[in-house]
């Protein structure tokens, strides 16, 4: 069994959270509506970025929002620990390689490409200017090798935030085979085992997908570098309001077929 992939029981509501990109306010707003339906027997899954590009006190409190109301789901009587599901972003992508940038063979060119894509935010949250950290990246293995210490202690000393990191899935799947849930991406002719970085990186692929995709009914995205908003087509469901980014986080409820049951957003 892979221990990238989390393999999700089928259920009456599969409950499914879009990508929240650092944005407290429209997390905190959809899980306080969150709380009001979500029963046990339910299942819930993070489609990722959690860590954005906002105001430090924002990701930082995002993160906390969400290992708190994963204690308070858990909390309630015959909730399992495999009822959840946090899938890894490309924001988690980009933070886990940040941590071990000292051995990238170009790490000024690395780093300048994770500041066009968000990297900032997270690097404010823990402590850090980006330019300053840009500096760094032209000093040496050396001294990025130092920074990237210092990095992983600041992560630490923020209590889950390092094992919530730690614990992501690259996707989820219904263990029935209806329903598979990755973060942006997947590409249609390769095994869920073998699509290597396409769930952060592999949107186009997802967005060209017009047959099933072996036995699955559907499958459900959380981001999306086009169109936000409910996007929903015969064999697809994306589903990013733009939260972090002006928009709305969007959670849906989906029956065993990936039809949607139920629907909530932050505004």
């Amino acid at each position: 069994m892979s221990t990238v992939l989390a393999p999700i029981k089928p259920a009456k509501k599969i409950w499914v959270v879009g990508a929240i990109n650092g944005d407290y306010g429209a997390l905190r707003s959809v899980h306080q509506k969150l709380a009001q339906r979500l029963m046990p027997g339910d299942r819930l899954v993070y489609l990722g970025n959690y860590w954005g590009d906002g105001a430090a006190e924002n990701v930082i409190a995002t993160i906390n929002e969400l290992l708190m109301f994963r204690r308070y789901f858990l909390a309630k009587d015959g909730v399992d620990i495999s009822d959840i599901a946090f899938l890894r972003g490309a924001a988690e992508e980009m933070l886990s390689k940040l941590q071990q940038i000292q051995f990238a063979p170009n790490p000024v060119e690395v780093f300048d490409w994770m500041l066009t894509r968000g990297i900032a935010g997270t690097a404010r949250a823990y402590g850090f200017d980006p330019a300053n950290v840009q500096r760094t990246m032209h000093q040496g293995a050396h001294a990025i090798s130092q920074w990237t210490s210092l990095f992983a202690d600041a992560l630490r000393r923020h209590a889950g935030h390092n094992a919530l990191l730690s614990d992501l899935k690259h996707a989820a799947y219904s263990t029935d085979g209806r329903l598979i849930f990755v973060h942006a991406g997947l590409d249609g002719s390769r095994p869920l085992t073998g699509q290597t970085d396409t769930f952060w990186w592999g949107g186009s692929m997802f967005e060209a997908i017009t047959e099933r995709y072996y036995d699955c009914a559907r499958i459900v995205r959380g981001a999306s570098q086009g169109q936000v908003g409910l996007q929903e087509r015969e064999f697809t469901l994306s589903l990013d309001g733009g939260a972090g980014r002006g928009g709305q986080l969007i959670a849906v409820a989906l029956d065993g077929q990936g039809a949607i049951t139920d629907q909530l957003t932050s505004s």
